[in-house]
């Protein structure tokens, strides 16, 4: 399962530039991947950790902003086509190799 995190957060001041940094970092310490500018992407192994996850960054999203999390399957995600620059340091995200415990 993977999560795909696309927002809005419009900056008029300070304090809306203060919330806007306190929901991104908050999204990198949950272990997104920044694929562009407001958007980031992040692999779970199943759909329940995926919506707990979302359910603890509600708290961070600043008040004005506007967010959506698109919840998609390793198929799904799979098929996407992104194209980057000859240049690009980013690549296409892989999602982890499975762990086997027995």
């Amino acid at each position: 399962m993977w999560v795909i995190a696309v927002y809005d957060c419009p900056m008029t001041s300070p304090e809306a530039r203060h919330d806007y940094t306190v929901f991104r970092k908050s999204l990198l310490r949950a272990n997104f991947i920044q694929l562009q500018n407001s958007l980031y992407v992040r692999h779970f192994p199943s759909l329940a950790t995926a919506e707990a996850c979302i359910s603890r960054l509600r708290c961070n999203i600043p008040e004005r902003a506007q967010l959506a999390f698109f919840l998609v399957t390793d198929k799904q995600y799979a098929m996407t086509q992104e194209y980057f620059g000859e240049n690009s340091v980013r690549k296409k995200p892989v999602a982890p190799n499975q762990i086997e415990l027995f």
